[in-house]
């Protein structure tokens, strides 16, 4: 993946900032294109194996030429891995992006730290990529450039089940019981030698109901109840930064690994609704990837979708599903 990097932006000092911020990083080369026409002529002739793109260029945005990309238009190799770099896209652009398989997004201004976060990310594991037909059907559906993301039926939430999320939340209905927002009592300051409390304010306290009748399954939820607490903390004391992206981390550790366990666990197990279960999980994945790189495009969305996406996913997933297979470990112990 780092043998040939294509920087596209239709500003000199930046491109010329990022291609070298890149060789700094392990590519053998950089290769500079001016905007999105310039840059498939180069990805034509020269074949990088790795770009990282402007979204605002004149003739040929970011967009279109991920768009040409991904519909393998001119013999373009249409699973490259792709950057692009934000400032101020509109959330509609940025479900688009997302719909044709952006890789990853950059919020301007870059630094070489952001940068190498991306590029390890995608070295690690790249996203894989649906087949040409797919993309350029999709092309071809939506020439203008439309919200064909959305119409796909791939949007994270629905207006009426985030409705029913809060309500579960603040308790305006069952099945969570009164007691499901922690009221936590006011600690007292450590003693002398001793640790500092936690005396931040939770969102969601664990209590003993919300156990899925398995003690791993069990720590592995609670630390998503930790990246819920730890997001509102974010939220409610209103910080900025890298913090987000480091729950975001997080967040993402938890879905590989806990999916992963849990249906191992599932199928040794013999549990009937297996199947359904692992569609949900394949619906959740996608939710998160979309949301995650929603956050990447603009770290505003952690604060109102990226939130959502965590009480929708204990809420409705956690709570109302897991907590189905408990009988079939209680009965193995």
């Amino acid at each position: 993946m780092l043998e040939k990097c294509l920087v596209v932006d239709d500003h000199e000092m930046i491109r010329e900032t990022i291609a070298i911020m890149a060789k700094s990083l392990g590519f053998n080369d950089c290769i500079m294109a001016i905007d999105g026409a310039d840059a498939i002529s180069k990805l034509y002739h020269e074949r990088p194996s790795f770009i990282i793109t402007d979204l605002q260029m004149e003739p040929i945005d970011g967009l279109e030429m991920l768009r040409l990309i991904r519909s393998g238009r001119y013999g373009l190799p249409h699973d490259i891995p792709i950057i692009i770099l934000t400032a101020n896209a509109s959330e509609n652009v940025i479900a688009q992006c997302i719909a044709f398989d952006v890789d990853a997004f950059l919020v301007k201004p870059v630094n070489r730290q952001s940068l190498q976060e991306r590029i390890n990310q995608l070295s690690l594991q790249a996203k894989p990529k649906k087949t040409v037909e797919h993309y350029f059907s999709m092309y071809e559906q939506d020439p203008a450039k439309s919200t064909a993301f959305q119409m796909n039926g791939t949007v994270a939430f629905t207006d009426e089940i985030l409705k029913e999320v809060d309500e579960v939340i603040h308790e305006h209905k069952a099945p969570i019981p009164p007691e499901f927002l922690s009221q936590e009592p006011i600690i007292p300051p450590a003693a002398e030698g001793q640790p500092e409390p936690d005396n931040r304010k939770k969102f969601i306290k664990w209590q003993d109901r919300f156990t899925v009748g398995h003690h791993e399954l069990d720590e592995s939820n609670k630390e998503l109840l930790a990246i819920i607490n730890d997001t509102y903390d974010l939220v409610v004391n209103h910080h900025e930064g890298n913090e987000y992206e480091d729950i975001a981390r997080r967040f993402q550790h938890y879905v590989k690994h806990h999916i992963e366990q849990e249906e191992a666990l599932l199928i040794e197990a013999d549990y009937p609704r297996l199947k359904m279960h692992k569609d949900m999980h394949a619906r959740l994945i996608k939710q998160a990837e979309f949301v995650v790189l929603k956050c990447q495009a603009d770290p505003s969305f952690y604060k109102t979708d990226f939130f959502r996406l965590l009480r929708f996913w204990w809420v409705k997933h956690v709570v109302q599903e897991d907590t189905k297979y408990k009988s079939i470990f209680e009965m193995q112990t």
